[in-house]
């Protein structure tokens, strides 16, 4: 199988970690527009040594033809990058979120509808063991119907680039970083969001231009469910982690929460109190392959990235224009084979 990169800003590591567990992945053409970065990972990786490499993309889509593309550059531009691979029926492994406007989203939707293309998105939260167990106590029924759910994922600020300050080119911290704590609420808790509210602002980070700093998301579940999202760049720098992740689910017979550094799983029911050990996931770029060889479907889905995408950019106009917004059912776009 031929792997090629458009991109390599995001959580490509995982991409390359799982073409390192399966044999026959070369990767092939690799595009960066940041020289100084593509020039240190192709330094570090032995897969990406053997690549072809390119400053501009479309270098690459003329000049290569991939198997599957993992697409993580820009989130602003990513647009273009995806239409181009869909028109050559590439498979394709996507930064989040798929792109920063709905009427981008309505033009890849549109084009990915027509296409030979597989379609998943670097949702990585899917794909970690306690996330995973978190949803199958919840599917199991051990806290009864879920009544309300609290998410928080707050990081460092540290050194970013340039472009992590624009909103075009990043598109908002709802979006870029939000996504991710929507998304695991919908997979989870096996619901979808009916109603979104949110805040966001930028006191507290001057330095980081156009981009918030904080964000606070407020949503109704299709039961009636009530969710809160708390998402902010305000962890200290003295903080012994980076980030400080927390899921906590309440339900009619007991509450399910894990917490940054956690090692198990706090379960409390009407008659016990459990620690649960997390157990394992496989590898998303892994999922993914053998999906793509006829095995089963992937966690992340072509559908998922459109609605967790959609569900993110209208918390972001929720925020923007101070409004409730009601979302409407999902739309499959089309069969999985």
């Amino acid at each position: 199988m031929k792997l090629a990169f458009i991109g390599l800003k995001g959580h490509v590591g995982s991409v390359l970690a799982g073409a390192k567990l399966l044999d026959d992945v070369e990767v092939v053409a690799a595009a960066e527009d940041d020289a100084a970065l593509l020039a240190s990972l192709v330094k570090k990786d032995p897969l990406l040594a053997k690549a072809q490499t390119y400053e501009q993309w479309r270098h690459l889509v003329e000049h290569t033809m991939p198997d599957v593309c993992c697409v993580a550059g820009e989130s602003g531009g990513r647009v273009e990058q995806l239409l181009a691979l869909m028109e050559r029926g590439v498979h394709i492994v996507s930064e989040k979120p798929l792109v920063t406007t709905m009427a981008d989203l309505e033009r890849v939707r549109a084009a990915f509808a027509k296409s030979k293309s597989q379609l998943t998105m670097l949702l990585e939260l899917r794909h970690q063991p306690k996330n995973a167990r978190v949803r199958e106590i919840i599917q199991r029924g051990d806290i009864g119907e879920v009544c309300q759910v609290t998410t928080q994922k707050s990081y460092k600020w540290g050194e970013r680039a340039e472009w992590f300050k624009s909103r075009a080119r990043l598109g908002g911290t709802i979006p870029y970083i939000g996504i991710h704590s929507l998304d695991t609420i919908r997979w989870v808790t096996g619901l979808d969001f009916i109603h979104l509210a949110a805040i966001h602002g930028k006191i507290g980070r001057p330095e980081m231009g156009e981009t918030e700093c904080h964000a606070s998301v407020l949503g109704e579940l299709s039961n009636g469910a009530s969710v809160t999202a708390r998402i902010d760049y305000l962890r200290p720098a003295k903080a012994a982690t980076h980030s400080d992740d927390r899921l906590r689910v309440a339900g009619t017979k007991g509450v399910v929460e894990v917490n940054e550094g956690d090692e198990t799983i706090s379960l409390i029911t009407g008659d016990k109190t459990e620690r649960i050990p997390f157990g394992e996931t496989e590898n998303l770029f892994v999922e993914f392959v053998k999906f793509l060889r006829g095995g089963a479907v992937p966690r992340i889905t072509a559908d998922d990235c459109f609605r967790s995408t959609e569900i993110a950019l209208r918390a972001r106009e929720a925020a923007d224009e101070t409004k409730m917004i009601a979302l409407p059912p999902m739309r499959p776009v089309r069969g999985l084979k």
